[in-house]
């Protein structure tokens, strides 16, 4: 059985915090955002049954987009909470845990994996990249010159699917975006790298849910 606790946020107090109170509210709706992705994901992968198999795979990958993307987007509070000695001062007051979280979470802006976060956003969750879309296009015909992809239409949404769209979004995230080498366990490597990505996104929501929690009465 799962476990929640609760309490009540007034908005008026959040609004009397001014900066501090609008950084609240952002992180909220990030974590909102980032909640929903990662039960969309976990819902997929257990419960995607019969009916819906034929998008499984394709369905986890893109909740796993959404993470990514909702947290770069989301660093860029983190950044302005430093930048301002107001905002930080929230920071300062809160235990060393999440002292540590904050620091950890600004030096991962600086990693080859962030970068690799930028181009998930930028290029396959909420824009599609033209160059990125012909490389892993062009990359994949060399390959598999002979390769289709069914497109089916119906009743039900996840029946609207065109699977030469996930075939090449796979390669472009593979070759493109992760930069497997061929040759390479696709699998292996590209496991290691959402999960090393999943452990940011876990570790942000630790950070934003307890500041969120502390300042918010």
């Amino acid at each position: 059985m799962s476990r929640s606790t609760h309490k009540f946020a007034r908005l008026d107090a959040l609004a009397s915090k001014g900066k501090l109170g609008s950084v609240l509210v952002r992180l909220m709706m990030v974590v909102n955002d980032m909640s929903l992705a990662m039960d969309g994901q976990r819902r997929w992968t257990e419960d995607a049954g019969k009916a819906r198999a034929h998008r499984e795979r394709g369905a986890k990958i893109y909740f796993v987009r959404l993470q990514i993307s909702h947290i770069f987007e989301a660093v860029k509070i983190l950044e302005e909470i430093r930048g301002d000695p107001d905002l930080m001062r929230a920071v300062d007051r809160s235990g060393s845990p999440m002292q540590k979280a904050f620091a950890a979470l600004l030096a991962f802006k600086s990693t080859a994996e962030f970068k690799i976060m930028a181009r998930i956003r930028n290029n396959l969750t909420f824009h599609y990249d033209p160059r990125t879309i012909e490389l892993a296009l062009a990359s994949l015909v060399a390959k598999h010159p002979d390769a289709t992809g069914s497109m089916s239409l119906g009743d039900e949404p996840h029946n609207w699917f065109f699977e030469a769209g996930d075939m090449v979004g796979d390669r472009a995230a593979v070759r493109e975006i992760f930069k497997v080498p061929e040759g390479a366990d696709v699998a292996a490597e590209t496991d290691r790298i959402v999960m090393r990505l999943h452990q940011i996104v876990q570790m942000f929501g630790g950070f934003a849910g307890s500041l969120i929690w502390q300042n918010s009465r």
